[in-house]
């Protein structure tokens, strides 16, 4: 029997400059920052803090895979 690949997809992070293109209309910077700082993004989700130990400063990047999960739901069941 051959075996299969069993591992998770790989996530696509991006930091948000990249992510607002990818992602395309109605993901600006400002409109996924406020899906973060209000809790409709999850952390270690949707985006990852990947600053070092101790900078003042986010360094937030975007897990593309999953958001582009959320997209494929209908807005009136998600």
């Amino acid at each position: 029997m051959p075996k299969t690949n069993l591992l998770k997809e790989e996530p696509e992070l991006l930091p948000i400059k990249e992510a607002t293109k990818k992602l395309g209309q109605g993901f600006s910077r400002r409109s996924i920052l406020r899906r973060i700082d209000s809790g409709e993004w999850k952390e270690k989700i949707h985006w990852v803090d990947d600053r070092r130990i101790g900078a003042q400063r986010r360094a937030i990047k975007i897990n593309i895979t999953e958001v582009k999960k959320i997209r494929d739901i209908p807005a009136g069941k998600r």
